[in-house]
């Protein structure tokens, strides 16, 4: 396909020619064509033939002139044409580098303010640290005198421990020797107690044998008894039986207790051997007891030492603790703490850190952000200009856009293009055109449209004249970049009307959620009321900023349907909101968000009587009833 190139420039030029060769055949054709009969002889006819082709020479010009001046209109207006569609794409251009310098300026300062930042931050904690470092030494002092004390005593408690394991060694030494001893004693002890049983057993046999021959003699003397007179010589042989049995009994019994007593005078004699012995043993004991009770007295002592050094160190560790909390708690203010500046009125950090240099980076800082964008190159000036904010600096909106850029590009010829471009509400903006013409036409971008027939929010792009009337109105392809025309003035079209209300407004009063715009502080009051006879609700909410201004929002919700109005104290309505439902057979599909529908701010409702809606009676009631 071929290329073909447009000089809008010579199209100017030539346009300008024309003009000028126009004027100089206008100047021309003004010369005197009259001639007298008298000037060219006698023949009248001639002078009037002369005069004649005069008059058609003068036509002739005036035809021509008519036909340059279209010429030279027709030039201009496609040079213009071409220069705007020329100028607008350089505009794009323009800003797209604008925003690359920007950028790159930004990125530059935002590195030399995170390096200055980090100098700062450096120096800040350097002197925090130095700040807690005396508390810090007295405390690691306290705490080496305490460590100094506890290994001493830790030292005595070992020599301790050395002493109970010598003491140990010692009387399992004397208790090995005397085992023997031990055991000779249970020896004895066992020896006595079978001496005991056997004497016992002896005892009980002397004294069953004399027991038979006192039941013997107990039955002589009851059968003497029952006789009636016994003779004397009876009774004395009775008893001397009695007495001879008696005197058996005792030489029995001493006969035995004198034989027992020489075996317990043989065991007495071992067990007081033994017990010389072990008491030889004594001292030794005694000396091993001595040893260890002044062992548990200096083992209690140093208990009570290491209680008191546990005491001492608990305030050292609730000290240490509570200066770590403190100093992290500082730590983390400081974290949080923006890097100083000049402007925050305390002293510079690096004034009190001599290894980080008393004045800050020594490297040269970069350019500030740039307000303007400005180009000049072969084809002309360019310029773009934004708003600006009461600190001077780029004005951005939430998202980070400039909210308003100006581009102007002017060539050597003094033709003129400029666009502004303003960002609104949820994203949408508008960009308006002063053509080379000194026409204006506008574009709207809609980025969450909603009609009757979509239910799904797609992306418009309105063209408007500078009374917001609508020429053209444009749609991105889903799933694409793409637009294409949807309708357009033409001759079955002779009108679109006008762009929506919400298109026409920079910033409504409040949001799709019916808070005040951008979160603007206000206190806020709210009442539900309820639902009146027909099933609908109202809740009104009354906001009053810091200035004393008071909005207040009325919505009414009727199943899907749901209508918002923002008023001002006095029950003005101000804003106008709605949504959009989608209905099928059988009852509403689905209901969209709330949008804009009408607005004070837009001039027609005034200027031009154009309706707006208002609160009826019992909805201005319920609103006067809130306040905030």
């Amino acid at each position: 396909m071929a290329r073909i190139s447009i000089d809008y420039d010579l199209m100017y030029v030539l346009a300008r020619q024309v003009w000028h060769l126009r004027d100089e055949l206008d100047v021309s054709s003004q010369t005197d064509g009259t001639f007298a009969a008298g000037d060219i002889g006698p023949r009248r006819d001639t002078a009037e033939e002369l005069t004649n082709f005069h008059h058609a020479w003068k036509k002739s010009f005036r035809e021509a002139w008519q036909v340059m001046t279209d010429l030279g209109n027709l030039l201009d207006e496609i040079g213009k044409a071409f220069y705007d569609s020329d100028a607008a794409t350089a505009a794009n251009a323009a800003s797209m580098a604008a925003s690359y310098q920007q950028a790159n300026i930004k990125a530059e300062n935002a590195a030399y303010k995170q390096r200055q930042d980090a100098l700062y931050k450096q120096a800040e904690a350097a002197n925090l640290e130095r700040g807690n470092h005396p508390g810090r030494l007295a405390l690691a002092r306290q705490k080496q005198e305490l460590e100094q004390k506890r290994a001493a005593l830790q030292k005595e408690q070992d020599a301790q421990t050395k002493r109970q394991e010598g003491l140990n060694k010692r009387q399992e030494e004397l208790q090995k020797r005397q085992e023997p001893l031990r055991q000779r004693q249970d020896e004895l002890t066992q020896r006595q107690q079978d001496l005991w049983r056997r004497q016992k057993a002896e005892r009980e046999e002397l004294e069953a044998g004399f027991t038979a021959k006192q039941d013997a003699l107990d039955k002589e003397q009851a059968a003497l008894a029952k006789e009636q007179n016994p003779s004397l010589k009876q009774v004395e042989e009775l008893l001397r039986k009695q007495q001879d049995l008696w005197q058996e009994q005792d030489a029995a019994r001493k006969t035995l207790e004198g034989e027992q007593a020489k075996d317990q005078s043989d065991l007495d004699r071992e067990r007081d051997a033994l017990q010389k012995e072990q008491d030889a043993l004594a001292p030794e004991w005694d000396e091993l007891d001595k040893e260890q009770h002044d062992l548990w007295k200096d083992q209690a002592a140093s208990e009570e030492a290491q209680k008191q050094l546990d005491k001492d160190e608990e305030p050292l560790r609730q000290r240490a603790e509570d200066m770590q909390k403190s100093y992290a708690a500082q730590q983390e203010e400081l974290a949080k703490k923006p890097a100083w500046t000049p402007e925050s009125g305390e002293p510079n950090p690096l004034h009190m850190n001599r290894e980080l240099g008393p004045d800050g980076p020594a490297e040269t800082p970069p350019p500030a952000e740039p307000t303007t964008y400005e180009r000049d190159d072969e084809n002309g000036h360019t310029k773009i200009e934004y708003k600006l904010d009461a600190d001077g600096r780029i004005e951005v909106d939430k998202n980070g856009n400039p909210v308003e850029t100006k581009t102007t590009i002017t060539n050597k010829n003094g033709l003129r293009y400029e666009e502004t471009t303003t960002q609104m509400d949820d994203g949408d903006y508008r960009t308006v055109a002063h053509h080379a013409d000194g026409s204006v036409t506008k574009v709207v971008v809609d980025n969450e449209s909603f009609t009757l027939v979509d239910t799904e929010p797609t992306t418009r792009r309105y063209v408007v004249n500078e009374d917001d009337e609508i020429l053209a109105v444009w749609q991105k392809k889903p799933g694409s970049d793409d637009w294409e025309l949807t309708n357009s003035i033409d001759e079955e079209n002779a009108t679109l009307g006008h762009l929506p209300d919400h298109l026409r407004v920079d910033h409504s009063i409040i949001d799709k959620t019916g808070q005040l715009r951008d979160g603007t502080p206000a206190t806020e009051t709210t009442k539900t009321f309820p639902p009146d006879d027909t099933g609908k609700h109202t809740t009104v909410t009354a906001y009053k900023t810091s200035d004393g201004s008071v909005t207040k929002v009325l919505t009414t919700t009727d199943g899907p349907n749901e209508m918002r109005y923002v008023t001002d104290a006095d029950g003005k309505v101000l804003e106008f909101w709605r949504n959009t439902v989608w209905y099928q057979e059988g009852g509403p599909v689905s209901a969209g968000p709330m949008q804009l529908q009408n607005s004070r701010r837009i001039p027609e409702y005034t200027e031009n009587g154009w309706a707006f809606p208002e609160l009826d009676a019992e909805q201005k009631r319920k609103a006067d009833e809130v306040t905030p």
